[in-house]
């Protein structure tokens, strides 16, 4: 049985918090034929994931034979095309690769752009940073997000708070390193209407065990749902993950697929 398809029936017959525990003993069992250390893998997959939706043009990476590999993301063929051609504008930037010592894994990225604007003409506070594929991925996220503000407010979205891009580290909670060390995610904290109205992942995305009562909840969880249904990202974390996420949605290219845009179960 496949590590997606392990993970999957583990998830569907306990909580997500046992569930941790389980697959790091699948991981365990799986780590000679995989050929890499347990600590090295994802084991923070909240809930089942789904298949794109039919018809999607899936940015996520959906092969589930590489989801053991710990490197930063490979380079994207033509990626500065396909940046212009989702309507792109950006920067080449340099993050070259430098490998871990010790505590410190390694970082960079082989293709890394700065976003300066994007299909949506969205502001940023700051420009992001962003691995290519990444790009790619925020493109995306400029439309969806577009899309779900008008199906709930009426009206596009001027201005997209992040909060942070590129940082070498490992994940918080676990002895992983972060798609951020490569510049492959994005950490999403509020965005303003072009009225003026700002809307905070921080109280706006609602109470996590209940079913959302307002429009800026549903915006939001729905925003999530769909970036990764349709296979914009390869993981979403939102704050139903844990309270880390409870200020912001986390979008990464990652090589595994986690949805923790829904509630675990």
């Amino acid at each position: 049985m496949s590590f997606r398809a392990t993970a999957f029936a583990l998830v569907g017959v306990m909580s997500f918090r046992a569930t941790t525990f389980a697959l790091v003993g699948v991981m365990c069992a799986l780590e000679a034929r995989a050929g890499v250390r347990p600590d090295a893998l994802p084991v923070s997959a909240p809930a089942p994931v789904s298949e794109p939706q039919a018809g999607a043009d899936v940015l996520a990476d959906m092969d589930p034979t590489n989801d053991f590999v710990v490197a930063p993301p490979d380079p994207i063929a033509n990626c500065e095309e396909k940046l212009r051609a989702a309507g792109v504008t950006f920067a080449a930037a340099e993050l070259p690769v430098k490998e871990g010592r010790g505590k410190r894994p390694t970082c960079g990225v082989e293709q890394a752009v700065v976003y300066q604007r994007g299909p949506a003409k969205l502001r940023y506070n700051s420009a992001p940073l962003l691995s290519c594929g990444m790009a790619l991925g925020l493109a995306r996220f400029e439309q969806v997000l577009t899309q779900e503000a008008e199906r709930y407010f009426g009206q596009g979205v001027a201005r997209v708070e992040q909060g942070g891009t590129y940082n070498c580290r490992k994940m918080a909670r676990f002895n992983l390193v972060s798609e951020h060390a490569y510049a492959n995610a994005i950490d999403i904290r509020s965005v303003t209407l072009k009225n003026g109205r700002k809307l905070k992942v921080l109280g706006g995305f609602g109470r996590i065990d209940a079913e959302p009562k307002g429009p800026e909840a549903r915006f939001w969880r729905s925003l999530a749902n769909r970036l990764f249904d349709e296979g914009a990202f390869s993981v979403v974390i939102t704050p139903f993950y844990d309270g880390l996420h409870k200020d912001h949605i986390h979008l990464d290219e990652a090589r595994y697929r986690a949805d923790g845009s829904r509630p675990s179960g």
